[in-house]
């Protein structure tokens, strides 16, 4: 598994994201401001699913564990038990709140594939 390293700013970054349907789905993250981790161990972080990028329900929440606050370090993952989204393209999107209000992190596609064994 690789970790994205991004900095963050107002714009927030395009990811798109492919997974499977039925399997874990999971993400680490380092957050950094000029090539320095950013010590996130009072920010909120947030990561959900959507229909469309213009949609507000959330149809998945992912779970956000902190693996290493004052590393700027943390997981988000959706178990394999609750990845029951039909296969399609949704939305998903990722933020943070460090005490200031909400900053995008990043959005993107999120891509479900039917799970097969070849």
């Amino acid at each position: 598994m690789t970790t994205p390293t991004f900095t963050i700013d107002d714009n927030g970054a395009r990811v798109d994201w492919h997974v499977r349907a039925g399997c874990l789905w999971q993400s680490d993250f380092v957050s950094e401001i000029d090539g320095v981790p950013e010590d996130i161990t009072a920010a909120t972080i947030a990561a959900r699913v959507t229909a469309s990028s213009s949609s507000s329900t959330a149809l998945k929440t992912f779970t956000v564990t902190k693996t290493s606050a004052t590393a700027g370090k943390w997981r988000i993952s959706v178990a394999d038990t609750a990845a029951d989204l039909a296969p399609a393209t949704y939305w998903w999107a990722m933020e943070i709140d460090t005490g200031s209000g909400d900053e995008p992190l990043m959005s993107g596609e999120f891509v479900v594939s039917a799970w097969a064994v070849s």
